[in-house]
């Protein structure tokens, strides 16, 4: 069998255990969510929110992109994992250290005096986290996602349990601080025990150099990425209050549940299967069509389904207080289906080096959405998304273009990869649609369950009409047919 016929079914088994525990998780999560929303106020998840804010931008500096270099890394695993844990380790300790020092600058940025306490006790997130990042470096190079989806689970399990005991008991904002620090406790725990790597006394001098030179390129991807990212909640949270920032990590939530976690997950496949085709000298141009048939084909529905279902889900799942938030759902469901097309073209370009042309990408797109955010800020917290998603329009027009160029293919057959799922969503929309003009009811869950059940009955009908091939290659590949087995 060939390496890419190889590295493909890994990578095919690899993506439905991140795609089963990824998505798990996120359904855990979210269940606690609709708890926590009946118990705390859109203030007190801002709370949370802008000192998470800053976490995130920490966390994205924080490894010098060791982590990326070691899943890229081709050869001297052991050696390459001993740098990625010794960065590790020196950087947490380094970021709790600072932040514990400048809790009180980081509250006054987002206008919240009486943060810096939840700020400080975040900052030993840093030291938690940055202990198992060797290990799930390892678990995506390795392609072990069935064992990643243990510390995964455990993470949204305890967050969420102790959250809510909490918050019942009146701890309000202190109940997601603390649910936050032991789910991130049990992620590393579990790592340890089903990564059976161990650090040893070992200083690989040589590679420290070569492998941060790598991740240097990665790391400023990841920074200008984060600045994209979560520059929006910075901005809402700097110029619009804490309360419009819970109202905005709110909406965050339903397209994190379900077209992000897609997103993720696959990249934490795509990346790994394809370093492994290109250090094997495969043709990279069938293995981008077939992730771009795949991918549209999940997160397409998705988000049309979103735009369309997102006032009842709302409703159902985070009760009334929390429709102001719909609007916003419904730019953030296309913000997350930009993201979604646009992933795996990074992913492209980092498994074959490319690396310090994605930098060049990302500042050209910070550039552009930066300025644009600000701006928004001055109407509301939707448009602050709509900005956001404009950006990412253009970067997705952009990236695709390149990768294309990149891989000698033309534009035609990237984008009739998309159609069957494009025609497809765009037939399941009309149906949801009509569901909600017609629906012989007022109860926003059933409205939610019923849409949800037509439009996923007739996008699997339409797409299989179009494209037949793809829901029966899908189910061979990740059931391993016993004649491919024996091929082997």
């Amino acid at each position: 069998m060939s390496e890419m016929a190889g590295v493909g079914r890994s990578a095919a088994r690899g993506a439905a255990w991140a795609l089963f525990s990824t998505g798990l998780a996120k359904l855990i999560a979210l269940v606690g969510l609709t708890l926590l929303a009946r118990l705390l106020a859109p203030r007190e998840f801002g709370l949370l929110a802008f000192a998470m804010t800053y976490i995130v931008y920490a966390e994205t500096i924080g490894d010098l992109g060791s982590a990326v270099a070691l899943i890229y890394w081709p050869d001297r695993r052991e050696e390459a994992a001993q740098v990625t844990f010794i960065v590790n380790i020196a950087a947490g300790t380094f970021w709790c250290a600072l932040t514990l020092l400048i809790a009180p600058f980081v509250a006054d940025f987002f206008n919240a005096p009486n943060g810096a306490p939840i700020v400080r006790a975040l900052a030993w997130a840093f030291v938690i986290k940055f202990a198992g990042n060797t290990h799930n470096a390892l678990a995506q190079k390795d392609l072990r996602f069935g064992a990643r989806a243990i510390p995964d689970l455990a993470l949204s399990l305890l967050k969420a349990a102790i959250s809510i005991v909490l918050a019942w008991r009146g701890f309000g904002a202190w109940s997601l601080v603390w649910g936050h620090i032991a789910g991130l406790s049990a992620w590393t725990i579990f790592l340890w025990i089903v990564v059976p790597w161990r650090p040893t006394w070992s200083w690989p001098s040589d590679l420290f150099k070569p492998m941060l030179a790598y991740g240097r390129h990665i790391l400023f991807v990841n920074v200008i990425g984060a600045v994209i990212v979560h520059a929006d909640l910075a901005v809402v949270g700097r110029y619009l209050g804490l309360t419009a920032l819970g109202l905005y990590q709110m909406a965050t939530k339903i397209p994190e549940a379900t077209i992000t976690i897609i997103v993720r997950a696959l990249s934490a496949v795509l990346f790994p299967a394809f370093s492994k085709l290109a250090a094997a000298g495969e043709d990279l141009r069938g293995a981008y069509l077939v992730s771009s048939r795949y991918v549209s084909a999940i997160t397409m529905p998705m988000v049309v389904g979103l735009i369309i279902l997102a006032r009842p889900l709302v409703w159902a799942a985070f009760g009334s207080q929390w429709l102001a938030s719909v609007p916003i759902v419904r730019v953030l469901a296309v913000l997350a289906g930009l993201q979604a097309l646009n992933n795996y073209a990074g992913d492209i370009l980092k498994g074959t080096g490319r690396a310090n042309l994605i930098a060049r990408l990302a500042v050209l797109r910070a550039c552009l959405t930066v300025p644009a955010l600000i701006y928004a800020s001055h109407f509301s917290a939707t448009a602050v998304a709509a900005a956001l998603a404009s950006s990412d329009g253009l970067g997705v027009i952009i990236s695709i273009v390149i990768t294309a160029r990149i891989l000698h293919m033309s534009l035609g057959s990237v984008l009739k990869a998309f159609a069957p799922s494009a025609i497809a969503a765009a037939l399941m929309g009309a149906a949801c649609a009509a569901w909600l003009y017609f629906a012989p009811t007022d109860s926003p869950a059933l409205i939610s369950a019923g849409g949800v059940a037509i439009g996923a009955t007739v996008y699997l009908l339409s797409l299989h009409l179009m494209d037949p091939s793809l829901l029966r290659t899908a189910r061979e590949t990740l059931l391993v047919r016993r004649t491919a087995a024996a091929a082997q």
